[in-house]
């Protein structure tokens, strides 16, 4: 909650690089969620019915989640090339959006995680 009041009402830009502002961690957050999207999208990261549950938030927020990795992972030749969080965010659903497809690859990597424990169990017993 406190995220979304700070998204809300913004931020000023000082002499900090931009990951290292209040909202780093978020930039960090859409960059892994960017790295899942593109597994699940290109490398069959997800089952074929996980990834139509969550396929149209993925596509919509994805080009978002890649701008938030851009501002991580490229470095611009001036502070003005970057692009500010809440300038990525302007659309109203894309904080829903995105905590979607979070709760999802969360689910997804539960899942897995459970079936490696129940598959490792069964070894164990044989």
């Amino acid at each position: 909650m406190r995220f979304e009041r700070e998204l809300a009402n913004g931020w000023e830009y000082d002499e900090d690089p931009p990951a290292d502002h209040l909202f780093g961690a978020y930039y960090h957050w859409c960059a892994l969620l960017c790295g899942f999207g593109e597994a699940a999208l290109e490398h069959g990261f997800l089952s074929a019915f996980q990834l139509e549950a969550l396929r149209s938030d993925l596509e919509k927020c994805l080009p978002e989640l890649q701008a938030c990795r851009h501002v991580l992972v490229v470095i611009p030749a001036s502070r003005e090339e970057h692009t500010r969080l809440v300038d990525l965010l302007r659309d109203e659903d894309s904080l829903r959006r995105i905590r979607r497809v979070h709760h999802e690859f969360g689910e997804a990597l539960r899942d897995e995680q459970m079936s490696r424990e129940v598959d490792f169990l069964d070894v164990d017993e044989r």
